[in-house]
């Protein structure tokens, strides 16, 4: 995961599709070996015109609706619009991200500039690749991301702030709306840590329950064939 971080601050963009899959996010074809995409600057893309069709495909996220069959923009996509093309905070809809199968799409976002996704809920191995890849995803009841989302259209410009310490969601012209993340899922992000990072300080005692358990149950540590 990269740095950690308190808050995000940025322009947010209203995408209230429900039910969106993980393919539609990340086309069908996209190997992970495409997560590197997440490394790239924020909204540092190349131009369709330098691209070709299967590097299009790869590129960026919801590449279904973003380009149109000759590779030039889709200026109907509300990721190619102004201010929404800078944004750095996702208001999705129900159950965005479902699916049964791990993609880069989560990274994939990542590379699009977007930091943080606000839905009234995620799929469930979407939630943990945005986890995994280190973009921070927000439960908040429906009614709240649709009123963000109002705020957001009557005012597109205006910066909407997630504060990961106060775990509120604010915007200028708006109170603070709450919302809750596991506490250890919430130090991960704030911390930067990776999965190796949480179990370090519980090496020594894996170890040693390790070498407990091999004088107790030697059997289980017993390779395929191993006689003894």
């Amino acid at each position: 995961m990269a740095n950690g971080f308190s808050s995000i601050s940025g322009i947010a963009a209203p995408y209230l599709r429900s039910d969106i899959m993980i393919d539609y996010i990340a086309a069908p074809g996209v190997g992970m070996h495409d997560h590197g995409q997440a490394d790239a600057e924020p909204h540092d893309h190349p131009r369709p015109e330098d691209m070709d069709s299967s590097t299009r495909r790869v590129s960026h996220a919801f590449e279904f609706e973003r380009y149109l069959p000759d590779g030039s923009e889709n200026p109907e996509s509300i990721f190619n619009q102004a201010p929404y093309r800078n944004a750095s905070i996702l208001l999705a809809g129900r159950n965005f991200g479902i699916g049964g199968t791990h993609s880069p799409a989560a990274a994939l976002l990542l590379g699009c500039g977007f930091r943080a996704v606000i839905a009234a809920g995620f799929g469930p191995v979407f939630y943990d690749d945005c986890i995994q890849s280190g973009l921070f995803p927000v439960i908040l009841e429906g009614k709240y991301v649709r009123a963000l989302a109002a705020l957001t259209v009557a005012a597109p410009r205006l910066e909407m702030t997630v504060d990961l310490e106060l775990q509120t969601i604010t915007r200028p012209d708006s109170g603070p709306i709450p919302f809750q993340m596991n506490p250890r899922l919430l130090a991960r992000f704030m911390h930067g840590l990776a999965d190796e990072d949480e179990t370090m300080p519980f090496r020594d005692e894996a170890d040693a329950f390790r070498e407990a358990q091999q004088l107790r149950q030697p059997w289980i540590y017993r390779t395929h064939g191993d006689p003894r």
